[in-house]
């Protein structure tokens, strides 16, 4: 979708999660990274924490990340990870 964000999260177990975004909030090491269309291309480590975003349709969504790895270029976000869960999910995807 133009005017997004590409988001994909991948675990050792492949795709945890492909979506758009308009806006993300990821867990740096350094503190939250907040993320919109066209930023800067960027690589940096993630710890453990919250990874939040808007959909285009405007519905916010989050999900609870492990460790990793999250890399942004030309509006594409790549987060590698090692778990990934739904807050009042406690089912994960693990590494």
């Amino acid at each position: 979708m133009d005017g997004s964000i590409q988001i994909h999260v991948l675990t050792n177990t492949g795709t945890a999660l492909e979506d758009q975004a308009v806006s993300v909030v990821a867990p740096g090491e350094l503190g939250y990274l907040g993320i919109l269309r066209h930023h800067a291309p960027l690589v940096t480590t993630l710890v453990p924490g919250r990874l939040r975003y808007r959909t285009p349709e405007g519905t916010s969504k989050t999900f609870h990340l492990g460790a990793g790895l999250m890399e942004i270029v030309r509006d594409r976000l790549t987060i590698l990870t090692e778990s990934i869960s739904q807050p009042e999910d406690s089912r994960k995807t693990e590494v």
